[in-house]
């Protein structure tokens, strides 16, 4: 066990990790955090695989490599991961990473909702195929699963790169409660250094 300063290095108990569009059967580890990532196959039974174009990984080797591939949804209006074994009344952190990378090769950015169950979560405005869009909730989940959906509302196909999911003490983030919850969104160039 990692200890810093006496103290014992976080449990990873209960998180989730989903490498978006990562083939059926496949996981690693994060070298860095040493959280393992899996693939998106046992959490969605919708859209379609993609690897990122190539002229959007030769100039980023220190690209992660959860952003090498997404999955999108170019069937259906909503599309949703289910996220399984949560307790309910618990906290938790979610957050959905985009990085577009002209993955369909159609120089399309796109514009689509995300979804926390039924409530409105976040407008996902892809502005540069390079950029890295997070977005982060902290809510309270009522239930033992909770839905994380992408929304096409006709200008362009919903993707994802990554999704997670990590339970937090109930005492923290004293705003976000059973009726509101707490948003961030941060963008990043992934060609800055």
């Amino acid at each position: 066990v990692l200890q810093v300063r006496g103290q014992r290095a976080p449990s990873i108990e209960g998180f989730i990790t989903i490498d978006c569009g990562l083939p059926k059967h496949s996981s690693y580890v994060n070298n860095r955090t040493k959280i393992p990532i899996t693939s998106d196959a046992g959490f969605t039974d919708a859209g379609y695989n993609h690897n990122i174009s190539t002229e959007y990984v030769r100039p980023q080797p220190q690209l992660s490599k959860n952003y090498l591939n997404v999955r999108s949804f170019p069937d259906a209006v909503r599309s949703c991961y289910t996220l399984p074994s949560l307790v309910p009344g618990s906290k938790y952190l979610l957050r959905a990473l985009f990085m577009y990378g002209n993955y369909d090769g159609l120089d399309k950015l796109p514009i689509f909702d995300l979804y926390l169950g039924v409530n409105f979560w976040w407008r996902v405005n892809i502005s540069r195929a390079e950029e890295s869009v997070l977005a982060e909730v902290i809510a309270v989940i009522p239930d033992d699963s909770v839905q994380v959906c992408l929304v096409n509302i006709g200008l362009g196909t919903p993707f994802i790169s990554e999704l997670d999911l990590r339970p937090l003490e109930n005492t923290l983030y004293r705003q976000a409660n059973a009726t509101q919850g707490l948003v961030l969104i941060d963008r990043r160039n992934m060609g800055d250094t």
